[in-house]
């Protein structure tokens, strides 16, 4: 009978501190994402927390380690980021640095890989390491939310932070500190 009350305590236990676990480890991943993240509003003017008449908005996510790690040990991650994060540590990877792209177009939204500047270095078909045919480019629909894993060599992007520039519209990402 004891046998029982003990594995009845353990499953409680595990029930009541688990669930507070995966919520920590969400948090520590989206305070990670958001020190590697930079926004970029296309056409939109800001007006403090609103944005007006944007045709898209763009997000340039620096992948490193931390993020990698804390991507994959998170059950709670988004499946869009385990996929994108999965490309660090390759091959591909050798003397670059691995950045994600995610897009969100809000009106018909027309993209081209050289429109796209991270960097000094101007986007190409060949730094794109996910699947082609994953990756947004051409008249895109409103509504479309799309993501890619791309490579920039390393002296394109030296420095504590590095330019994000999709067509005129550019914004700065600085690197989280080690």
């Amino acid at each position: 009978m004891k046998l029982y009350g003990y594995i009845a305590l353990v499953f409680l236990l595990v029930v009541v501190f688990l669930p507070g676990g995966t919520a920590e480890a969400s948090g520590d991943l989206q305070t990670l994402l958001d020190e590697r993240t930079a926004v970029l509003w296309i056409d939109g003017e800001v007006l403090g927390d609103l944005v007006i008449g944007a045709r898209a908005q763009a997000a340039l996510i620096y992948v490193d380690g931390k993020l990698s790690e804390a991507t994959w040990g998170d059950q709670m991650a988004p499946d869009w980021l385990k996929t994108q994060t999965g490309y660090y540590g390759s091959r591909e990877t050798r003397k670059k640095k691995l950045f994600i792209i995610r897009l969100k177009t809000i009106n018909n939204f027309t993209l081209d890989h050289s429109m796209i500047r991270i960097g000094s270095h101007v986007l190409t078909p060949a730094d794109v390491l996910t699947n082609k045919h994953y990756v947004p480019v051409g008249d895109l629909p409103a509504g479309l939310t799309a993501d890619f894993a791309v490579v920039i060599p390393n002296a394109a992007v030296k420095g504590k932070s590095v330019s994000f520039s999709v067509g005129e519209y550019s914004t700065e990402l600085e690197y989280p500190k080690r």
